[in-house]
């Protein structure tokens, strides 16, 4: 197969989680720049479900978090450039080739907007010895797999 068989062209919404999944972790990179001083030696560094810490550590286990988060973005990022190694779960033909892609394109481009908000906040939260919430993991289940599942539908449906 020609390498233009594997092209996936950009689409406004790539592009824009392409900045935004940037600017999540560049302003929490910045955020721990700016207060590193002000954030105090023991830091929570793991949450229950609820959204309570319930383990603590060094204030460095928040940059830690956030690299974490980089490089996820940024093994995500690779995927994204190889669609010939995606599971697609369907038979691809000629026909259908550019639409099942770009589905699962449009899927891979949103868990890595969705890892880059979550790797984020997590940091901030931690530096800040605050809670996560009660909401969040609710929220982090449903923006993770709200998505797989709305992609299943589209990759099934006929058309």
């Amino acid at each position: 197969m020609n390498d233009n068989q594997w092209k996936i062209p950009k689409t406004w919404y790539d592009r824009l989680v392409d900045w935004l999944s940037i600017g999540f972790l560049a302003a929490s990179g910045f955020y721990l720049w700016a207060n590193w001083q002000a954030i105090p030696q023991e830091i929570p560094t793991h949450y229950g479900f609820g959204g309570q810490p319930d383990a603590w550590g060094s204030k460095s286990s928040c940059v830690i978090l956030l690299v974490i988060g980089v490089v996820m973005c940024l093994l995500m990022w690779g995927i994204e450039q190889l669609p010939m190694i995606w599971n697609t779960g369907v038979t691809v033909t000629e026909e259908n080739r550019i639409r099942v892609y770009r589905i699962l394109k449009n899927l891979l481009v949103t868990i890595r907007l969705v890892i880059a908000a979550i790797f984020a906040w997590m940091p901030v939260c931690s530096a800040r010895s605050q809670p996560l919430g009660g909401w969040f993991m609710p929220l982090v289940m449903l923006l993770v797999f709200g998505p797989i599942v709305v992609c299943l539908v589209q990759l099934y449906r006929k058309k």
